[in-house]
């Protein structure tokens, strides 16, 4: 009978044993099919990449929802660019407010630009002149033209800022100063008209200590 039953135990732990076995065989299966499945990050990056280059086609196209459908979740993702594309093709403000302030909140002056000018008008928050002034100059100590000359008029104006017109003509210097030839002409132009509007009501030596504060200018990150 002892015979018996030590067979039977016998018998119960092999079968367990073979239980064991296959289900570990079963698991590294699945684990290998899960690392061939698995996509790298290199191909991860090639995917989000193409699906960027399809969604900035389809904005420019028009097709506006197969762009958004494309991108957003790229713009989720941290990237400025989609970001800043999400962000223009908003209807409504705040929302376009949410996406250009992502971007901005990353470094990118032109998104710092537009996020002041929406403080400025109001556009999607309320209206506040100190926030407009200190998203200008985020985007002007990085060279964006648009933001100097903003940031010189609101230092002309008195606006967010004491009034200080050797400020004020300071940053329309230096956005004037920028070539012809830049990807921001228009701004360019306004500023040089602003430059001389500005030194139309400053003394001799004002207009010396203004100018003197743009040939010794240097970015933020240059100068440190």
């Amino acid at each position: 009978m002892c015979r018996i039953l030590a067979g039977i135990v016998l018998a119960v732990m092999l079968t367990g044993c073979d239980a064991e076995n296959a289900s570990d065989e079963k698991a590294a299966e699945a684990e290998k099919t899960l690392a061939v499945e698995k996509p790298s990050e290199a191909e991860k990056a090639a995917e989000a990449e193409k699906a960027f280059e399809e969604g900035a086609a389809a904005y420019k196209s028009g097709d506006y929802a197969t762009a958004l459908r494309l991108l957003r979740p790229i713009a989720e993702r941290g990237a400025v660019p989609a970001q800043m594309i999400v962000a223009a093709m908003q209807r409504d403000y705040a929302e376009a407010l949410k996406w250009y302030r992502l971007a901005a909140e990353q470094g990118a002056a032109q998104a710092q630009t537009i996020v002041g000018k929406m403080y400025l008008q109001g556009n999607g928050v309320f209206p506040d002149e100190t926030e407009a002034v200190k998203w200008f100059r985020s985007a002007a100590e990085q060279g964006d033209a648009e933001a100097q000359n903003n940031l010189g008029v609101m230092y002309a104006s008195g606006k967010g800022v004491p009034q200080d017109y050797v400020q004020a003509l300071m940053w329309f210097s230096l956005a004037a100063l920028q070539s012809p030839n830049s990807d921001q002409p228009k701004d360019r132009n306004d500023a040089v008209k602003n430059r001389e509007r500005a030194t139309s009501k400053m003394t001799p030596e004002q207009i010396a200590e203004a100018q003197k504060l743009a040939r010794e200018w240097k970015p933020p990150s240059a100068a440190q």
